[in-house]
């Protein structure tokens, strides 16, 4: 990562290209591209290290700061103005589900998916399926379209999202065998058609 503490002021440089389990060990390694940023202002990278919670949710980590020499890239003006100096990193966040921050939405309530912003977004809780479905003369979609532009070059790195938290389901379904009789093998016309049929 490189810019600012906060989401909107910070760009992420690179990416594993895969997740990685703590089972696998400690260590990483990840080739930074000399074009991926600048080598001034002092201090403006940072590592991001997002650790997935068996509850549900996150916990996101941040190293102190520190400079990369030989970068022949630039960052965005934006970016730039917002690398504050010194070596201390952005705060850690705890996200796990049981302790999100209900500001962000973290059960989708408070601010709709659609309006959030940042490297994380909240969905809320997947709807219990319905007893029956209706079909109405006039359907209307759940959620507004999205805009979207047709990629004719390579498109740069994306900056939000890169997480979404959905809400923990407060519901459960349970199934049970069908105790109904079969029905009775046909005896008309039907029953003839299939006995010419067996081998």
């Amino acid at each position: 990562m490189a810019g600012g503490n906060d989401d909107s002021n910070s760009i992420p440089i690179v990416s594993p290209s895969t997740p990685q389990t703590f089972q696998g060990g400690n260590t990483a390694a990840i080739q930074v591209p000399a074009t991926s940023g600048a080598s001034t202002p002092a201090n403006a990278y940072y590592i991001k290290i997002v650790a997935a919670a068996s509850q549900g949710g996150q916990i996101v980590n941040y190293s102190d700061r520190f400079t990369i020499s030989g970068m022949t890239g630039s960052f965005p003006p934006a970016i730039a103005k917002a690398i504050p100096g010194g070596t201390a990193g952005p705060t850690n966040q705890d996200q796990v589900s049981n302790n999100a921050n209900p500001a962000a939405g973290a059960d989708g309530s408070v601010t709709p998916y659609a309006e959030q912003t940042g490297l994380t977004k909240y969905a809320p809780m997947v709807g219990l399926p319905p007893t029956k479905i209706s079909a109405p003369k006039n359907p209307t979609p759940l959620n507004p379209t999205s805009a979207f532009t047709i990629a004719k070059t390579a498109l740069p790195i994306p900056t939000s999202p890169m997480t979404t938290i959905t809400a923990s389901n407060t519901f459960s379904v349970s199934s049970i065998e069908n105790t109904a009789a079969p029905a009775a093998a046909p005896s008309d016309d039907m029953a003839k058609f299939l006995n010419r049929w067996k081998d």
